[in-house]
């Protein structure tokens, strides 16, 4: 699975990753660190990585439609503790690594996970 995490999530969570087989990258690691959301957007369009992130605005289908994109995960935990996002990205890669997310918004909270479009 090739995976670009949003600025929200550590680049520890892009190595524990890359640790279980994936292609992921962090935006820290690539230098976009206070880019706008747009430009995550598009980086993630262009290198053709599921854009994973914390931010809601991602969840807006109607400002961020989905359909454009490799997919889209968006993380809703409560808390968002480290613990918690790598619980919920370990859980995501083992029942999604193999299925193509094109055009899908996939909302991984505590205790579910839901595939959109």
């Amino acid at each position: 699975m090739r995976l670009l995490l949003d600025e929200n999530l550590s680049p520890k969570h892009a190595e524990a990753l890359r640790a279980l087989g994936h292609d992921a990258v962090a935006i820290l690691e690539i230098g976009l660190s206070g880019s706008s959301d747009t430009v995550v957007r598009m980086t993630a369009i262009h290198s053709d990585r599921v854009l994973v992130t914390l931010d809601g605005d991602f969840g807006n289908i109607l400002r961020f439609p989905p359909g454009e994109t490799p997919g889209v995960v968006r993380l809703r935990l409560g808390p968002a503790t480290e613990a918690a996002i790598s619980k919920a990205l370990v859980r995501m890669v083992a029942l999604l690594g193999s299925r193509d997310l094109a055009g899908k918004l996939v909302i991984v909270d505590d205790d579910k996970i839901r595939v959109r479009g």
